[in-house]
This record gives structure tokens, C-alpha cells and sequence, in this order.
């Protein structure tokens, strides 16, 4: 599955412009007084402006699969980092043979660079956010996560990550290239102490030929 792109709001368009383009580098496709769209890899990142409250949205990057340290010297470098609850930057999910880096945006979002042995893509030298392979999860706040995951499956033939044992509480839709995680509200976001809650987000996934657009309003 692929995240083609995501739509999330802001209560700070211009100061989200500025970090996504300055700090992580990453190019500006569109500008309008309401708005913004970045390219970020394979995936279109657009940020609308909003005077309503935003609770904290979750969403991960993938990144080469070999470039784990070598992003982490970058993001000491450039990001507010989070440390797991072991007290490191770099989690090591060995399940999904994968490692993360968790950071925050200016808007207080929880990201995460995450580097995916599944994936095999391998490039040389130093780390940059130009390398960013795509969007490769979006995290999802639903009442019901297993109701809405056999909702998806049906209409859509999406299925569940083969790496993780879905609950009613925590699942994930897809494979290493995009993943919907799907959680309980209130449930931390990891590696973190910040509760889950629903956030407005428009995403557009592409699986089995088959383009969709989700909106998670229709997904609470």
C-alpha cells in the first residue's frame, strides 16, 4: 500500500511552512493564503490553516534502510528529538525489523523517520531529508479500530501488517510501504505520554491498483 498523500490542518500555516522547508528541506509544490503542499519523496504533504483547536497528529517517513545512524547524527543536528522509554533516540522494532527516530514539528506532531531492513533501499553518505522514500504511516484515532480495519478490508481489500498482531486497541493496515495505524483514543501515542485524539485528515492511499481517499472523520 502506498500513502500518496495526506492532508492535515494547522493553527500555524506560516510557521509549519518555515520548518518544513528550512529544517527538513523538504520542496514546496504549492503556496495559497489557506494552505500549503509539499513533496515529501513519493508522497504530497499539504497543511490547510485552521483558527480550531489541533489535537497532535502522528506520521512516519521512510527512510533508506541502511541510513538509520547516519539520520540520527543529522537529526541531532537539526530536530527536537524523543527519546523511547529506555532512554535512547534509535527504537529497534524488531517484529517489523525496523528502527525509528521520533522527533516533534513546530506544531508539537509526533514524527518519526523509520528505516526498514524489508524495504532495501541502500544509499551512500551522509543523511538528508532529500532522501525521504515517502509518507509511510499515518496514524488514525477511531473508537473501534478493529470495526473500522474489517470496514476498510472489505470495501477496499486492504489488509492487515503481516508483522503485527492487530487488538482492539492498536492495529496497522498495509506493508512496509504505508501503513494506517489505527488506535484508541487516549492510548499514548509511543514513545510518548501524549494521549491519542481524533485529528481531521484527508488520506489518499493507493492499493491493489485501487486509489482511495479517506477521510477520518468517517473513520471515528
Amino acid at each position: 500500500m502506498n500513502i500518496l498523500s495526506l492532508n492535515i490542518q494547522t493553527n500555524n500555516l506560516e510557521v509549519s511552512k518555515q520548518f518544513y522547508t528550512e529544517v527538513l528541506q523538504l520542496p514546496i509544490i504549492e503556496s495559497l493564503e489557506e494552505s500549503f503542499t509539499l513533496q515529501v519523496g513519493q508522497s504530497i504533504l499539504t497543511f490547510e490553516q485552521t483558527d480550531a483547536n489541533v489535537e497532535i497528529y502522528h506520521y512516519a517517513f521512510n527512510i533508506p534502510s541502511n541510513q538509520i545512524e547516519n539520520a540520527l547524527v543529522w537529526a541531532k543536528a537539526h530536530l527536537n528529538l524523543i527519546e523511547n522509554v529506555e532512554g535512547n533516540l534509535v527504537t529497534n522494532f524488531e517484529t517489523w525489523k525496523a528502527k525509528s527516530i521520533y522527533f516533534t514539528d513546530n506544531n508539537g506532531n509526533i514524527l518519526e523517520f523509520i528505516a526498514r531492513e524489508d524495504i532495501q533501499v541502500n544509499v551512500q553518505g551522509d543523511f538528508s531529508p532529500s532522501q525521504i522514500i515517502n509518507i509511510s504511516e499515518m496514524g488514525i484515532v477511531t473508537e473501534q479500530p478493529m470495526v473500522q480495519a474489517e470496514k476498510l478490508i472489505a470495501d477496499y481489500g486492504l489488509s492487515y501488517f503481516e508483522k503485527n498482531e492487530p487488538t482492539e486497541q492498536f492495529l496497522a493496515l498495509g506493508d512496509d510501504h504505508g501503513l494506517l495505524i489505527m488506535v484508541t483514543p487516549n492510548r499514548n501515542w509511543y514513545p510518548t505520554s501524549i494521549a491519542a485524539q481524533f485529528t481531521p485528515a484527508e488520506i489518499m492511499i493507493e492499493s491493489n491498483e485501487l486509489v482511495v481517499s479517506l477521510l477520518s472523520e468517517e473513520l471515528k
